[in-house]
């Protein structure tokens, strides 16, 4: 049996937003191999979306062993692998947390959005 080094659960938000939605509040807690809270409290960490169109990345506070943030950009309407860097860790070790960013009304030419993302 194989474990992860580090793990990662979402605790706060859900796994699908619209496109655009700036506002919804995620937020994902940190352990390690055992499912064991690890304490970053006050550190930095760098939140990573990432997909088959590209990365985006954004900064947020850890308290205690959670990090929440809200998307701060407009992404690409894709599945995005969630990662979260601090203090020299990634969470989590394999590829099973998600965020899928759906079609929203408002219309976001290609453009728009990959230069949103390169920022």
């Amino acid at each position: 049996m194989r474990l992860n080094s580090t793990n990662l659960k979402q605790f706060e938000g859900g796994r699908i937003v619209k496109q655009g939605d700036s506002a919804s509040l995620f937020g994902f807690a940190m352990y390690d191999e055992n499912w064991v809270p690890i304490d970053l409290d006050g550190q930095e960490a760098t939140i990573h979306f990432v997909s088959k169109k590209g990365k985006a990345s954004f900064n947020a506070i850890v308290q205690g062993s959670k990090v929440s943030f809200k998307i701060p950009k407009v992404l690409p309407v894709e599945s995005y692998l969630v990662e979260v860097d601090c203090a020299g860790y990634v969470f989590p070790s394999d590829q099973s947390v998600r965020v899928d960013v759906v079609q929203s009304a408002e219309e976001y030419t290609s453009e728009e959005v990959l230069s949103l993302v390169r920022n």
